[in-house]
Formats: C-alpha cells, sequence, structure tokens
C-alpha cells in the first residue's frame, strides 16, 4: 500500500511535467508496476463473494484467473457495472469500487460483514484505474442498515484524500471501526452511510488545511428520504474507544441542513475535540464519556450545535480542558461527573450555570472554579473540589453534599445573587464567605449547612432577620466530643453542663445595633428533650439571650446582637445531664450478600432497648422502617440485617436507630448508601427528542412491560411533574403540554430502570 501511495502521488507530480517525456515514461512505469499489488483481485463478472469464478487474480504483469478466494491478505477490486453479492461475513485488505457516474450498485452486503484490514478507496475506469470521489445516488454498497463494514487491524489511513467522498447519498451500510486498542484509523475525506460504530481504537478525523476553507473529513448519513424525514442516523463511540477530531463545524450531520438523530457518547469512551469551536448536529445527545477540548491557538468554545433541529449538548458526565488554551463552557451545562484541568489553559465558566446532578461522587480537579451560578442537585455521592469554589451570583442547594477538601467557599461576589437553600450541605469548609451580604435574610437565602464530620450530622446554620449587608465569612472548627463538666452560666443564670467540642465563628458584618436569630442544628446528637438544647460559646456564655429549641430540625436557637457577633465561638450546649452525646455506633456497613442487602453494625456501652433498621432512596425526604432487632448481651455489640425487599437496580441508604428501654433515649447511626448490583440501561428514549410538535413515541426495551412498569418525569430543577404507569392513555398528552424545557424522565419496573433526558422545544 505504500508503494501504491507513493506511485500516486509521483503519477500526479508527472502530470504536471508532462511536456518532457522522460518524466512521462517514469510516470507511465510506476502506474503499471504499482498501480495493484501482486495477489490482488478483481471481479469479472458480477456474482457471489465466494463463486471462485467471479475472480481474477494480479501475478505481477497480467489479471489470470483465480484459483482460491480473496481474504484479509488481499486488496480487490469491483469493476464498473458489476456487482459482488456477500453470502455471508468475509474479509480483504482494501476494498476498490467502481465510482463512474452510472455504476450502480457495486457492493451488497446483503446484511452481511465485510471486515477491512487495508482502505477503502473508489476509482474510475477499469481496474486498478485511478483514483476519485465515490459518487452515486443508488444504492451503491450494501442494501441493509445491518449490512456492515467493519475495519479492522493495525494504526493506518482508511480513506485517502481525492479516492473517496460521502457524495454515495443512498448508500444503505453501517461502518464499524474495530481496530483493537492502542490502534488509530485515520479518515482524509468524508463517509456517509447509515451509522457509525467506533468499537474500540482511536478515529482520527482530519481537517485537511490546504484549502481554503478548511475541509473536515465530515461523517453523515444517507440522505433519502424514503429512509427518514428529518434527523437520521447514529453515532455510537464504545466504553474504551475515542474519537479525535480536528474538525470545528462538519464533524457529524445529516445533510447540509438536517441533523443526526443520535450522537452517544457511551460511559467510559473519549471525545477529543481539537478545533477552537466544534459543532455537532444531532437532535439527540447522550454524552455519558470524557469530553476532552485539546489543542487550537485561541480561546476554545464548548461543543455546539447550530441547525434548527439539533439539540443543545449542555448535559455531559465528564469535561476535561488539555493544553494552554482557555475553554468557555455554556451558559448552562448539566454535568453527571467531574470537571478536570490538566494543562496552562482555564475552564471559564464567569457567565455559566453549572449544575451538579450526578448519583456519585464527581470532582473538580486542578483548579479553582469560579461560575456564575452553580446548583448542587445530588441523590448520592459528593462533589468534591480540589481548590477554591467561587460561585458569584446565586448557588442554588437543593440535595447532596460538597465536600470542599479545606478550601474556601465564596458566593454573591456580584452582589445581584445569594445562598438559594432548600436541602444538601456542604463539609470540610475552610472558610465561607457571603459577598455582599443580604440585608434581609431569611430560611432560604440565611442557611449554610455545614455538615460535622467529626461528630456525625448535619449543623446547619441559621441567620434570620435584618442586617446592614456586610461580607459575612463563617469558619466552623470540628473537634470530636463533648465537655461533659462545662461548669459555666448562661446569660440567664442558667447551669450549662454541656457543649460540644465543635464550633462556629462570625465574621464581616457591617456595624449594626439589630438583632438577628442565630439557629444551629443537632442533628444525630442525643436530645432527649429540644428545649434543653442552647447556643453557647467554648467555656462562657454566648451573647444574646436564649430563646427554646425548635423541632422538626432539632434547632438550638439565640438572639444575638449583630455588633455582639464578632470574635465568639458558638455553638450547641445542653442545661441537662446527659442530654447531649456523641452517638455510640462505632462501626456500620453494608454490602450484597446473595442478592441482598446486609446491614452490620457495631455499638459501645450498648444498653437495653431496640435497634430499629430504617431504609430511604431519598434520604433528605423519606425514611422507611424496616423492621427491628432487640438489643441482646450475648451478641456483644454486633448485629445485622438482611434486606430481602431491596431491588438490584437501586440505589440504597441505610441508617440504624437506637431506642433505650428505660429512658427512651434514641441514638442514630451515620448513613450508608449501598449502590446497585445490576446496571442501569440508559438505552429508553422518548422521540422526538428534541419535540416540538406532531407525534410522540415511546421506545422500550423488551424486558419492560408497560402495564407493571412506572413513568416519573422530573424538571431540571429536581421538582416531580408527572407520576403515572405506563400504559396511562394520558401519558402522551401530558408530555405534549408539558412547557418548553430539559426534564429527566425516569422508567422503573421490577427488574428494570430507565434514566434519560427529554428537551421539550
Amino acid at each position: 500500500m505504500r508503494d501504491k501511495t507513493m506511485c500516486l502521488r509521483i503519477f500526479f507530480r508527472c502530470r504536471i511535467y508532462r511536456f518532457m517525456s522522460a518524466f512521462g515514461v517514469m510516470c507511465l512505469t510506476w502506474v503499471s508496476l504499482f498501480a495493484q499489488e501482486i495477489g490482488a483481485f478483481r471481479t469479472v463478472s458480477t456474482g457471489n463473494f465466494n463463486n471462485l469464478s467471479i475472480w481474477e487474480i494480479f501475478d505481477g504483469s497480467t489479471w489470470a484467473a483465480a484459483s482460491f478466494l480473496p481474504n484479509q491478505n488481499h486488496d480487490i477490486y469491483i469493476d464498473q457495472s458489476l456487482t459482488l453479492t456477500l453470502t455471508q461475513n468475509e474479509a480483504v485488505k482494501s476494498l476498490f469500487i467502481n465510482a463512474q457516474a452510472g455504476a450502480g450498485q457495486k457492493l451488497n452486503l446483503n446484511g452481511f460483514n465485510l471486515d477491512v484490514y487495508g482502505t477503502l478507496q473508489a476509482f474510475s475506469g477499469a481496474a486498478p484505474g485511478t483514483p476519485r470521489g465515490a459518487f452515486s445516488s443508488g444504492d451503491w454498497i450494501g442494501n441493509s442498515n445491518t449490512s456492515t463494514i467493519t475495519f479492522r487491524g493495525t494504526s493506518r489511513t482508511i480513506t485517502l484524500e481525492g479516492a473517496w467522498s460521502a457524495q454515495s447519498t443512498n448508500s444503505r451500510y453501517s461502518v464499524i471501526f474495530d481496530p483493537g486498542p492502542g490502534q488509530t484509523l485515520t479518515i482524509e475525506t468524508a463517509i456517509k452511510a447509515m451509522s457509525f460504530t467506533i468499537r474500540s481504537g482511536t478515529l482520527f478525523q482530519s481537517l485537511n488545511t490546504s484549502v481554503n476553507p478548511n475541509r473536515c473529513s465530515s461523517l453523515s448519513f444517507n440522505t433519502n428520504p424514503t429512509v427518514a424525514v428529518g434527523p437520521f442516523g447514529e453515532l455510537i463511540i464504545e466504553p474504551g474507544a475515542q474519537l479525535i477530531s480536528e474538525c470545528n463545524d462538519g464533524i457529524l450531520f445529516r445533510s447540509g441542513s438536517i441533523s443526526a438523530l443520535q450522537f452517544i457518547l457511551q460511559n467510559g469512551a473519549e471525545l477529543i475535540l481539537e478545533g477552537e469551536n466544534p459543532e455537532i448536529e444531532a437532535a439527540n445527545f447522550q454524552l455519558n464519556g470524557t469530553i476532552i477540548h485539546r489543542g487550537g491557538s485561541s480561546t476554545k468554545t464548548f461543543l455546539t450545535s447550530t441547525y434548527p433541529d439539533a439539540a443543545i449538548p449542555n448535559a455531559i458526565r465528564n469535561l476535561e480542558l488539555q493544553g494552554s488554551e482557555d475553554l468557555i463552557l455554556p451558559s448552562d451545562l448539566f454535568v453527571l461527573g467531574g470537571l478536570r484541568q490538566s494543562g496552562t489553559g482555564e475552564i471559564i465558566a464567569a457567565n455559566s450555570h453549572l449544575y451538579f446532578v450526578g448519583n456519585g461522587d464527581q470532582q473538580i480537579e486542578n483548579f479553582s472554579l469560579t461560575t456564575q451560578d452553580m446548583s448542587l442537585n445530588k441523590l448520592a455521592g459528593d462533589l468534591i473540589v480540589e481548590s477554591d469554589l467561587n460561585v458569584t451570583e446565586t448557588l442554588f442547594l437543593q440535595n447532596g453534599s460538597l465536600d470542599l477538601n479545606g478550601n474556601t467557599l465564596t458566593v454573591n461576589s456580584s452582589g445581584i445573587g445569594g445562598i438559594n437553600y432548600s436541602g444538601g450541605t456542604w463539609k470540610n469548609a475552610n472558610s465561607f464567605i457571603y459577598s455582599n451580604l443580604p440585608t434581609t435574610l431569611t430560611a432560604t437565602n440565611g442557611t449554610f449547612p455545614f455538615e460535622d464530620v467529626a461528630n456525625g450530622g448535619e449543623r446547619l446554620v441559621q441567620l434570620l432577620g435584618t442586617t446592614a449587608g456586610g461580607d459575612l465569612e463563617i469558619t466552623f472548627t470540628e473537634f470530636e466530643g463533648a465537655d461533659f463538666n462545662a461548669g459555666f452560666q448562661d446569660t440567664d443564670g442558667t447551669d450549662i453542663l454541656y457543649r460540644l467540642f465543635s464550633y462556629f465563628q462570625f465574621s464581616g458584618f457591617n456595624p449594626s445595633p439589630n438583632l438577628l436569630e442565630l439557629r444551629i442544628s443537632a442533628d444525630q446528637l442525643i436530645v432527649d428533650d429540644v428545649d434543653d438544647l442552647r447556643i453557647v460559646g467554648t467555656g462562657y456564655s454566648a451573647p444574646g439571650n436564649n430563646l427554646l429549641g425548635e423541632d422538626p430540625g432539632l434547632w438550638a436557637r439565640r438572639e444575638v446582637p449583630i455588633n455582639d457577633f464578632s470574635g465568639i465561638n458558638f455553638t450547641i450546649g445542653s442545661f441537662r445531664t446527659l442530654s447531649i452525646l456523641p452517638i455510640e455506633f462505632f462501626d456500620f456497613e453494608a454490602s450484597w450478600k446473595e442478592s441482598a442487602p446486609e446491614i452490620r453494625w457495631k455499638v459501645r456501652d450498648e444498653k437495653a432497648g431496640q435497634f430499629e433498621v430504617y431504609r430511604s432512596e431519598n434520604p433528605k425526604e423519606t425514611w422507611n422502617l424496616l423492621g427491628a432487632v432487640e438489643s441482646d448481651p450475648e451478641k456483644q455489640g454486633r448485629y445485622n440485617w438482611q434486606d430481602v425487599t431491596a431491588k438490584k437496580f437501586k440505589t440504597y441508604f441505610y441508617r440504624i436507630k437506637h431506642v433505650e428501654e428505660t429512658t427512651d433515649l434514641i441514638s442514630w447511626s451515620t448513613t450508608v448508601r449501598l449502590k446497585p448490583i445490576n446496571s442501569i440501561p440508559e438505552n429508553g428514549i422518548i422521540y422526538p427528542n428534541p419535540y416540538t410538535t406532531g407525534p410522540l413515541h415511546l421506545k422500550l426495551p423488551p424486558e419492560i412491560d408497560p402495564q407493571t412498569a412506572e413513568i416519573k418525569v422530573f424538571h431540571k430543577n429536581g421538582t416531580s411533574i408527572i407520576q403515572e404507569s405506563l400504559d396511562s392513555q394520558q401519558l402522551i398528552p401530558d408530555l405534549k403540554r408539558l412547557r418548553p424545557g430539559l426534564y429527566f424522565i425516569q422508567i422503573s419496573s421490577s427488574e428494570l430502570q430507565l434514566n434519560f433526558r427529554w428537551i421539550r422545544k
């Protein structure tokens, strides 16, 4: 193949100097010697691949009748007006197809697969002919979506500039790139098919910079309206495989004005974008793998689309920026995984709203993130940052845990945002800075949800009332345990017997005589009576006046003058003996055993009573009692429970409650999360997606029975919109009536659960 390519290049150079006879003779010599390899096959009549009589073989000087069939070590040529038909899967080295106008159907794959270990090229004239683009308006290759050409073998260029094109508008075959791990297949010109799958290795999509405008080696799809009207065709990148594209526009589409139906980046796959402004035109995006932006010589923009029928690629799993150029994120981006910066370029989110919504741990790695707005709405796992986090406008806290990893969280440096709290927590904060503090603080904008890692539980802080503004800074210093012999009095003369070692400090208020109501949560501390709770100092009384505790929330409350906050350590205290103690559980875990979760726990200083086992699918909303285990001294503090009602595909949370027999005192364990053991498929789809008007369809895998399954539709803020049986006659009308926006859809049966996104335009 190297000799053949050399031949072609010399041949075209020779044409420039064709007035020189010596060069002309030399070129003719090269063409005759290297136009085809020794052992190449050509068709001499129409017929089946395994029919020996249709083949001739090149012996180095002439073509002769073949005595054996071609295989992966041989090039094959399909000559003009002839059709080659597969009757089983076959393999060849390079595939050369006559591409002259009127060539007719050349390769009928007939529902089978042809492995190609070399190149795919088109030619004109009698075999071997001269290279040309692939032009045919008929069924040039294949006859169905199940007819496939699979590229295998070692790294190489598989389509050459000038020897293929995407003009074969009606070809009915699918292309699979499967060279194996570590191998790279390069395309130098466009290809059109029914679908593309990158199964292994790397597909490198080159950009021809020798022409102006630059030309992308596009991947596009059959344009025959009898196949489909509107978006059609899908590109799938499977786990372990990657697509590297040098292009900006023209990476993927159906035609010059119609989008592909689907672009699917599976979990474990990579999409590497080297253009400054990459565009993929697809009606549906499933970006569950890793997107990497790199290269270029100027600031880059995140992957986008421009066609009217294309969706906006704004929901991703992992994003990485490599190299020295900055990357500008879109106005809205839903992140199910992590953000990583591995070069000197910076991820720019100054005008973005980032939604962190993954169900596992997510990371912001190697950079300090500054974003305009940020939403945390995670049902499980932590969002972990490696550097300071700055939200210039509004931080929306809805669900989940933000692990600040010893860094500082700053909110509202713009002065037009703030905190919007409805759930969730943060932990391991060096400090929290509330710039441009609102003058009116409520439970929504004045709740600061710290987690007490040292003692367990949520140590939420609330400030309620009217301020004079300022740049409020809150620090939380954590120490395990409590002082059981505090020995000081509150301002009303009440003896304080206990106080928690962990404490808060407040600074940065603008001076004001106004009183604020300060609240601190005693979550997962043993509280006999909520009225026992007080906010105190660390060994001294806190300024202000005590307010009675409040439940739900286990709030200790105090009214404090703003001018008296500075320099005080505020913590939770009590005036009743043994009313506040750290929980007694010292080991608690859950794991799958014999297809059912087993919950195991250990306790110290056990007292007679009962252990209650609780389970939740959403620990911020509902906990369900599964059963109870009586305390038993013979167990020496070791207990277990098997949850036989659990579904294998669901994520569960467990916690244990101990109720002491004589005093009714309550101890709670920490919460543990148990992952599912059955994978959650992501192939459920409501289409069209995006949907504007007209018919709406639901496609399901055969494992789901619509009569027993349930569908839930959530707004992007987590609010439940629809919940009904999947076979309900109202389902499609209800979906059609939804307002334009992004929705998360969950379909559940007894054994499977589908989760996907749907856009209503």
